[in-house]
This record gives structure tokens, sequence and C-alpha cells, in this order.
């Protein structure tokens, strides 16, 4: 196995191990805690030289996929050209180790395919659980603080209603105290008036209906 397979071969050991890591339930980890992790992670992979690793191991991996791709097609273009000189569908070798070395061609070409292949679809996969995980994540946390702010609306809200009431009671005794006030100064002012009342005085005698003995005597000289 030549340096490159070699590297796609770790790289693909390295990715199913990442993602059987990420398959395993976090919920004992708080959600900020995760997050945290997560945006670090990030961080650290937005690091212009890993992601140029990155790219530069993509790339070569590709390279791999294709050269064992053109080494298939060459070993199947032997294989047919072969069975067109002879003119029958099996090829006879000149000798076992021939038909051997043949096959083990065949045999390394299709794994080294099978390796790159499936290198370049677990980077794939593992930046779709990677993505999918974090939006999670982003999910989980809003909705924790979504839930802190009903709470705390909640609260507020209790405490307004509260205080509301009791803003009611004390307007309510207020309203009755000027309604007793109004009513014990009504009845202080009937009172005053009742007071200020005029006094009917007794009507007097006239003095021309009493007897005057003088006169009778004048009007009996007159007669």
């Amino acid at each position: 196995m030549s340096i490159f397979n070699q590297l796609a071969f770790v790289m693909l050991i390295g990715e199913i191990a990442a993602y059987l890591i990420l398959l395993i339930p976090m919920n004992f980890i708080p959600v900020r805690a995760r997050k945290a992790a997560m945006n670090f992670g990030a961080s650290i992979l937005a690091n212009d030289t890993i992601v140029w690793i990155t790219r530069i191991l993509l790339l070569v991996v590709g390279g791999v996929f294709a050269d064992t791709l053109m080494r298939l097609h060459r070993l199947d273009s032997e294989l047919h050209h072969g069975e067109d000189k002879e003119g029958h569908h099996h090829h006879h070798y000149d000798s076992p180790l021939e038909e051997m070395q043949f096959k083990s061609k065949l045999f390394y070409s299709q794994r080294n395919m099978y390796l790159s292949l499936m290198s370049l679809f677990m980077t794939v996969v593992l930046y779709r659980r990677v993505r999918d995980i974090y939006q999670i994540l982003h999910l989980q946390d809003a909705s924790d603080s979504e839930k802190t702010l009903i709470k705390n609306l909640k609260q507020q809200v209790e405490i307004l209603v509260n205080s509301a009431s009791t803003d009611d009671k004390k307007k309510a005794a207020a309203t009755s105290d000027k309604t007793a006030l109004s009513a014990a100064s009504t009845s202080i002012k009937e009172a005053e008036k009742k007071e200020k009342a005029p006094v009917v005085e007794q009507a007097e005698i006239p003095a021309s209906s009493s007897f005057d003995p003088s006169n009778d005597s004048g009007m009996r000289k007159r007669k």
C-alpha cells in the first residue's frame, strides 16, 4: 500500500471514529457547555492552516480515487482485449503466477477505490452530522432562553396584578372615606342652617281695645 492509500485509510478510520463518538447521546452535558465546545471546535477548524490541510487531504483522497478508477479501467480493457484475441469469454494465462498477479492488481485497485470512495463519503456524512448537531444545540439554547424569558415575564405579570389589586383596594377605601366625609360635612351644614333659623315672636294685643272711663263720661254729657 502506497503512502497515499495509507493516508486515505487513516483518514477513513478517523472519520468513522469521530462519527461514532458523535452518535453517543450527550444529554447529561448542559446545552451551554456542548454549544461552547462546538464553537471552540468550529473556531479551530476555521483556522486557515487547518482549512488548507483539509483541502489538501481531500484532494489527495480524490486523486487516489481517480487513479484507482483509471487502473481498473486499464485492467478491464486488458482483460477484454485478451478475450477478443482468443474469441471466447474465458481468459487463459500463460502461467498461474501471471493469473495471480493480474488478480492481485485487480484486488488492490478495487480495495483502494473502496477506501478512497468511503473516505470521501464519510467526509460528507461527518460534515452533515456536525452541522445537524450544531443546529440542534442552537435550537435547544434558544428554547431554554425563551423558557427563561417566559418565566420572568410571568413573574412580572403576577407582580403587576398584585400591585393593581392593592391599588384598587386603596382606591376603594379612599372613595369610601370620601363619601363618609362628604356625608358628615352635609350633616354638619344642615345642623348649622337649623341653628341660624329666626325665632318667631308672639304678636302684641293693640291698645285701642282697652276700656277708658273718661271717654264714657264725655259721651254721656253729649247726650
